[in-house]
């Protein structure tokens, strides 16, 4: 073998080596991609649940009672909002969720914490909710899941560290009553 096709020869197994490692890298960033991804989605579909869950309970305690005609007055008051004294541990009513922060886990085994605010609401111009301290017919739900793990699962990068991430969600349930 002449000189000129041991560089040659040299040259190609260079190229070689830098494809692979490029290659391995690449694999290496799309697996931590993916995973992260799964780890959103997974959290998102939790998340999801509870909400579907909460707004299938009753908007507060008093609507649960067989009195009739309700109104404001009857209404939680803003500082009373979470589990009332006669729940004993159990959910009833909408708001009984403040406070709240349940593990749950999805098909993955990954623990996620899902935490619960509520608060009442009213409407600014028709769309903008706004929070209040007094009673009103509307009531936000903010939703939080993260993860509990270092390092996380459900991250953002920040200047090459990863930083935990939490996916929030908030809606509003309203009073509905009909004459």
């Amino acid at each position: 073998m002449g000189t000129g096709q041991t560089l040659l020869t040299l040259g190609a197994l260079m190229l070689l080596s830098l494809t692979v490692l490029n290659v391995n890298r690449n694999f290496g960033q799309i697996d931590t991609s993916l995973t992260q991804n799964k780890s959103r989605l997974e959290a998102l579909s939790i998340l999801t649940s509870y909400v579907e869950q909460a707004s299938q309970y009753p908007f507060d305690e008093a609507m649960t009672d067989t009195t009739p005609g309700k109104d404001l007055p009857d209404f939680a008051k803003t500082t009373d909002l979470g589990f009332d004294a006669d729940d004993v541990g159990d959910i009833d009513d909408f708001d009984d969720y403040n406070g709240q922060v349940f593990a749950d886990t999805g098909r993955s085994g990954v623990i996620y914490n899902v935490a619960f605010e509520v608060t009442y609401a009213k409407f600014l111009a028709g769309k903008i909710v706004k929070e209040t301290v007094s009673k009103t017919y509307h009531k936000r739900m903010r939703v939080s899941v993260y993860d509990k793990y270092d390092p996380p699962l459900i991250y953002k990068e920040l200047g090459g560290y990863k930083v935990k991430d939490t996916l929030k969600i908030e809606f509003t349930q309203s009073f509905w009553f009909y004459n």
